[in-house]
């Protein structure tokens, strides 16, 4: 009986010692596959805005428009199924975009870039610099972007023109929130006078 409860100690040992060896392998394949499944940042937001979001925004913004000419007013709206297909394509870019903005790690501009128009829009360090003291407000104008993109997706899907150009505004609106708070949050609009108290030249 000792030997038998040996050879069975011994086994359950065996056992024991296999099931710990496959967990160990298996926590080791599932670390590889999260390595493996790990984003890179490579693109930076500056990159982002002038890839995917500015120009998805102005196929949107495009796809409608009023304007008045000698011949009369003349409506411009996706018609066929080839047009609609394509504005999709941009809305779907703004939404998918807006998650692109959200990854961590990712920096406003390449070492080395500076603003454009200085004194007007911030230098890319000051950029950065809004972003990382509130990363929470950062990703809520991201999500912000993302809900208005899912709105003009939907729009979109249900083929409605008139409500395209009105979600479209508010795609704008989203936008220019954005930018004055991390582009250009010392922008003067210069004040026009009224009526009442403009200087008329004779």
């Amino acid at each position: 009986m000792a030997r038998r409860g040996w050879v069975l100690a011994g086994g359950l040992v065996v056992v024991a010692a296999a099931v710990v060896v496959g967990s160990v392998a298996k926590d080791r394949h599932l670390d590889n596959v999260e390595r493996q499944a790990m984003y890179m940042p490579t693109a930076t937001i500056k990159d982002l805005m002038d890839a995917v979001v500015d120009p998805s925004a102005d196929d949107v913004w495009n796809a409608v428009a009023t304007t008045v000419e000698k011949s009369g007013i003349n409506e411009k709206a996706p018609r066929t199924d080839k047009e609609w297909a394509e504005v999709r394509l941009g809305a779907l870019r703004l939404v998918e975009g807006a998650n692109l903005l959200l990854m961590p790690g990712r920096h406003v501009a390449r070492p080395g870039e500076k603003s454009e128009t200085p004194g007007v829009e911030l230098e890319p360090g000051e950029m950065e610099a809004l972003v990382r003291k509130d990363p929470a407000a950062w990703n809520a104008r991201a999500r912000a972007l993302q809900d208005v993109s899912l709105e003009v997706l939907r729009t979109i899907e249900a083929r409605d023109p008139q409500r395209l150009e009105d979600v479209g505004g508010r795609l704008d609106e989203a936008c220019e929130n954005c930018h004055k708070q991390y582009w250009y949050p010392n922008e003067k609009i210069p004040e026009f006078p009224s009526d009442a108290t403009a200087v008329r030249t004779p």
